[in-house]
């Protein structure tokens, strides 16, 4: 390490430190922030340029053409960056969150990018307020759907055929793309892809998938055209599919799979099973969340999700987040959570509308041996759904979308309030809280009743406890983001 200048001479130890260094600190920074540094001293003047990361955010919304308040034009700045590396200095990393930026310079951009031998590729786009809805048919809106507007569909900028013979690109995220690939995909060094909201009128993405032979990450969200995908790459340990509502099959042949994150419908119940996996046995996490609600369901609907579990026989981390509320249908779980000997780490997502919701957690962690870190992540009572026009409804829309849990008298559009514990619970005995618990983290605390009772029911029990976070809902409490006690002394 350089040694400090001494004061006096007006020196500091940051400094000091030779440019090499100071290159890396500045590369963790947005290229804005990263710039200003050249205003401290001139020490700092030129160290940002050496600086091989570019991270752009275009904060235009809107009409394109419209009035903005920047007093530098967002495309000059893009330019200004690319060209201020030198060939001394070759871009690895390019992040750009930019709205529908002009096609003719935009090419530049890219085919600049991918020549100077960039590593890492992150390209979002954004065009109008439909590119930021999610595409689930199960959301709230009236318009909810899985697949583009029919406005949209396949008017989102094509992708650059040259990223996709990049010799050096490890990491590639795209989002809001139109997919247009080459002949050949060529891409021997990626490890993660990312895709997100991908239009692939051609049905392409097989062949985006089966161009990366090396690929360790793979992440598809909100694609619409998949049906059926197979990730041959050997290497692949993780993978998550989210919001894929069109697809029927997915295939990962590799054996080093450690990681499996899903989050759509309901697993389709059919004799050939959805994920086929060549090793069940070497997942250790794996998030399950089922977009759709399951009251109307039956213990056969929910089968397909219990048997994948089932079939991960060395889970260490499970996360289940479900609808309409935290733990439902847990009868069908639990059974299930008895046979994971190696599960270490259980997280929950969901809605606490009645104490009946508060007891299925309870459940299941009597059936949860060897935990040892629980995880929470209790939800507000859903709003209801925007309701169709007459003219637009059909037989399921005039069906009842109430729960099938148990009902009480103090139960006022649909949240409980009170936070008086029942007798049942009170009695509920769960051996991992009393021997194996050790950490306990509750998020998007808000402090309703159901909330503390099922906060009152673990502390009384965790005898083994040695650290209990909560961390409170955004605009609750401001001056206060995370409370935490450490076992320096905690009795109930």
């Amino acid at each position: 390490m350089a040694p400090s200048h001494k004061k006096g001479r007006g020196g500091d130890r940051l400094s000091a430190l030779p440019d090499k260094a100071l290159e890396r600190v500045l590369s963790y920074l947005a290229s804005g922030e990263a710039v200003r540094t050249s205003t401290l001293s001139r020490r700092w003047r030129r160290i940002h340029e050496g600086v091989p990361v570019i991270d752009l955010v275009d904060p235009k919304t809107g009409d394109r053409c419209g009035i903005s308040n920047q007093k530098v034009c967002f495309d000059h700045t893009v330019t200004s960056a690319i060209i201020s590396k030198g060939a001394e200095t070759p871009i690895r990393t390019f992040r750009l969150n930019a709205f529908h930026p002009p096609y003719n310079l935009f090419d530049q951009w890219i085919a600049i990018v991918t020549t100077s031998g960039v590593k890492d590729l992150d390209v979002k786009l954004r065009y109008n307020e439909s590119s930021k809805h999610t595409l689930c048919p199960y959301g709230l809106s009236r318009a909810a759907s899985a697949d583009f507007p029919k406005s949209d569909r396949n008017r989102y900028t094509r992708t650059h055929r040259h990223i996709f013979g990049c010799p050096t690109l490890r990491r590639l995220q795209l989002t809001n793309w139109t997919l247009d690939l080459p002949a050949t995909v060529d891409m021997t060094l990626l490890d993660t892809l990312c895709l997100a909201r991908i239009m692939d009128p051609n049905g392409e993405m097989q062949q985006l998938i089966s161009g990366c032979p090396s690929l360790a990450h793979l992440t598809l969200e909100e694609c619409p055209s998949i049906q059926d995908i197979a990730v041959t790459s050997p290497r692949l340990r993780s993978f998550t599919m989210i919001c894929c509502h069109n697809a029927s099959r997915v295939e990962l042949h590799s054996t080093c799979v450690q990681s499996l994150h899903y989050k759509g419908s309901l697993l389709p119940p059919r004799p050939s099973p959805f994920f086929v996996v060549s090793n069940h046995a070497g997942i250790k996490a794996l998030r399950i969340e089922v977009c759709e609600k399951l009251s109307s369901k039956v213990p056969e609907d929910i089968a397909p999700v219990t048997r994948l579990i089932s079939q991960c026989k060395k889970l260490a981390y499970l996360h289940l987040s479900l609808r309409p509320s935290m733990a439902y249908y847990s009868s069908s779980f639990t059974s299930v959570l008895r046979g994971l000997d190696s599960l270490t780490h259980l997280s929950l997502q969901g809605c606490l509308p009645t104490d009946h919701a508060v007891r299925s957690v309870a459940a299941l962690l009597v059936n949860t041996k060897y935990l040892e870190e629980l995880s929470l992540f209790p939800l507000g009572p859903e709003p209801p759904k925007e309701k169709k026009r007459s003219w637009e409804m059909n037989d399921e829309d005039t069906e009842s979308d109430s729960d099938t849990e148990p009902q009480d008298s103090t139960v006022a559009d649909g949240v409980e309030y009170t936070s008086r514990m029942p007798e049942s619970l009170w009695r509920t005995y769960v051996g991992c809280l009393e021997y194996n618990l050790k950490r306990i983290n509750i998020a998007n605390y808000q402090g309703r009743p159901l909330e503390k009772m099922l906060a009152r029911f673990l502390l009384s029990r965790a005898a083994a406890l040695e650290e209990f976070s909560v961390t409170l809902a955004a605009g609750l409490y401001p001056h206060v983001k995370k409370i935490q006690w450490k076992r320096i002394g905690l009795y109930m």
